[in-house]
């Protein structure tokens, strides 16, 4: 793995942002969800890549989830969805294809609360807006499932994909980025300029050869 920093800030900033940061955290609500999140981080060093990688997406997660508190993010109130989900019932009840098989209907109405929930990758989007976190010069988290973004390799991850038949330069790669992208949206969460952190672009283009390298890292997967 890519272990080429000493910290996240420098430890001349690390007093000040400690403070900074034990003062918003004691400010917001959903103050704990954020302090999951960073035990995430924190923890995710002791495992296997693999474990790592799939503790620093939850880390990811739980940042989202913070966020999704913060707001509302439902497309509909329950009440009214539920309207919807009883008209969705009876109409794949009636459908010529599932009217002779409840056991496949119940299969899909176990999904259909889902369909009341924002996508990921647009809260992650609004999430990034809402922060102003900059991530463009990052492997990306979303898109297409060939392109192989970090959501794609957590779900083969968690799925029961070892990945032994890919490269793991690539897959540790893959690691450092998402390791770099929970800080940045962490740090912006709490106020802390990513500027002044060893995640900014400056500082990874001197220090890590990763940050340059991973358009190949991924090409590989294919």
């Amino acid at each position: 793995m890519h272990e080429s920093r000493n910290g996240l800030v420098e430890a001349a900033n690390l007093e000040a942002f400690a403070d900074s940061a034990s003062e918003t955290l004691a400010g917001l609500q959903q103050g704990e969800i954020l302090r999951r999140a960073i035990n995430f981080v924190v923890f995710a060093g002791g495992e296997s890549l693999e474990g790592s990688f799939i503790s620093l997406y939850a880390a990811l997660e739980s940042t989202l989830t913070f966020f999704r508190r913060e707001d509302e993010y439902e497309i509909l109130p329950r009440e009214e969805f539920s309207r919807i989900e009883r008209d969705l019932k009876k109409w794949l009840k009636a459908h010529p294809l599932l009217e002779h098989s409840g056991e496949k209907r119940a299969l899909i109405y176990e999904k259909i609360r889902e369909l009341n929930r924002f996508p990921f990758a647009h809260v992650f989007r609004k999430f990034c807006e809402r922060y102003a976190v900059d991530l463009s010069d990052l492997w990306p988290v979303v898109g297409k499932p060939e392109d192989w973004p970090l959501a794609e390799i957590r779900h083969r991850l968690v799925h029961g994909d070892p990945f032994v038949s890919r490269p793991a330069a690539a897959l540790s790669c893959a690691h450092v980025h998402l390791r770099w992208t929970v800080e940045r949206m962490l740090l912006s969460v709490l106020g802390w300029p990513v500027a002044c952190s060893t995640v900014n672009g400056d500082f990874l283009t001197s220090s890590d050869k990763a940050y340059q390298d991973w358009r190949n890292e991924r090409a590989s997967f294919a």
